[in-house]
């Protein structure tokens, strides 16, 4: 049985990140009364995501937030992450959409890892990285950047130097 939330609590949810449960409520739609989590992203305080309490796969996408430990293990983990690129473009969209919507932080930090790398990589042949990859780029280190920001009540733009003093790098960009 999936954990239950309760008003209040600040969890993270698939591809929108850190959420505030805003509210547990009933609405009625095609004659049926659903129950359903009110979840408001905390960086995108305009939107509100409906996610029905009966629908298991939705629900699993909601997890509780890393520990600080958690976040700094994920950090250390940086440098050493395995690289996951598939050469097939249909196969890696399917892999690394997964990705996103699992928001699994080990994972995420993978898939950032390699496609920097694979984005570096096209830049030394004076090329660039597939659009498509760039976005998933873009929204990994969106997701995962919330989760340290919020985790360790930093300002977003300090979690690129919080990383880089962790791991020793100065030229840690784009976290």
């Amino acid at each position: 049985m999936a954990k239950r939330y309760e008003i209040g609590e600040k969890i993270i949810y698939s591809q929108s990140g850190v959420c505030a449960v805003e509210d547990i409520t009933e609405n009625e739609f095609y004659g049926e009364r659903t129950e359903y989590y009110v979840l408001r992203p905390l960086y995108d305080a305009g939107s509100l995501i409906y996610v029905p309490t009966s629908n298991e796969t939705l629900v699993s996408r909601i997890r509780d937030a890393m520990t600080k430990d958690e976040v700094n293990g994920i950090i250390n983990y940086m440098p050493n992450a395995e690289d996951i690129w598939i050469d097939n473009d249909n196969e890696r969209r399917e892999v690394y959409s997964v990705i996103l919507l699992e928001n699994e932080p080990k994972k995420l930090t993978e898939l950032i890892k390699t496609l920097r790398g694979r984005r570096e990589t096209q830049r030394m042949k004076k090329k660039r990285l597939h659009i498509a990859d760039e976005i998933f780029l873009e929204r990994a280190q969106r997701i995962l950047c919330d989760e340290i920001s919020f985790v360790l009540g930093l300002d977003r733009s300090s979690v690129d130097a919080y990383i880089a003093s962790r791991i020793g790098q100065a030229d840690v960009k784009d976290a």
